[in-house]
């Protein structure tokens, strides 16, 4: 399901991941279990949960550095008190990461982009996927700087 706002470059996709992750999955890992199960059984349901409601479909998403900085801003909001950090302890998300020993959703967003484009190579000429990325539009182009493309971000 996409939708285009006003603005045009902002997917409906990536906005329901965001807000999947802030409100919902965190929201709700934080007021009932949060306190009251161990560590690991939370980074358990942060894999099987919130990775995966969160990263649905970014094979595709072409993001917007203000939409990855939100998708970590959200990610942080679990992992920091997870790790019993708060922003006054000034600890960098690398480090918080590497404390819980987990990987971040960008970079599995990027790990699944880099996937679906090998699978794009393997793909018989004919199919039509492997056409449209391929595709390059005729004619004139829009006034203004173009937008970043799914390809350009690899």
């Amino acid at each position: 399901m996409w939708l285009i706002w006003r603005c045009g470059c902002i997917c409906y996709q990536v906005l329901v991941g965001v807000y999947l992750l802030q409100t919902i999955l965190i929201g709700l890992i934080k007021r009932t279990i949060f306190k009251k199960v161990r560590t690991e059984t939370i980074l358990k349901i942060y894999n099987t949960l919130v990775l995966p409601a969160s990263s649905y479909g970014s094979e595709n998403w072409a993001l917007t550095a203000l939409q990855r900085r939100r998708i970590e801003a959200a990610e942080m909001k679990l992992l920091r008190p997870l790790a019993c950090y708060t922003l006054y302890d000034h600890k960098t998300n690398d480090y918080i990461r590497r404390e819980v020993r987990i990987t971040g959703i960008l970079d599995k967003i990027d790990e699944y982009r880099r996937n679906w484009l090998s699978h794009l190579q393997r793909m018989p000429q004919n199919r039509i996927l492997l056409k449209s990325y391929h595709y390059r539009r005729q004619g004139r182009r829009t006034i203004g700087r173009t937008k970043k493309r799914w390809r350009e971000q690899l």
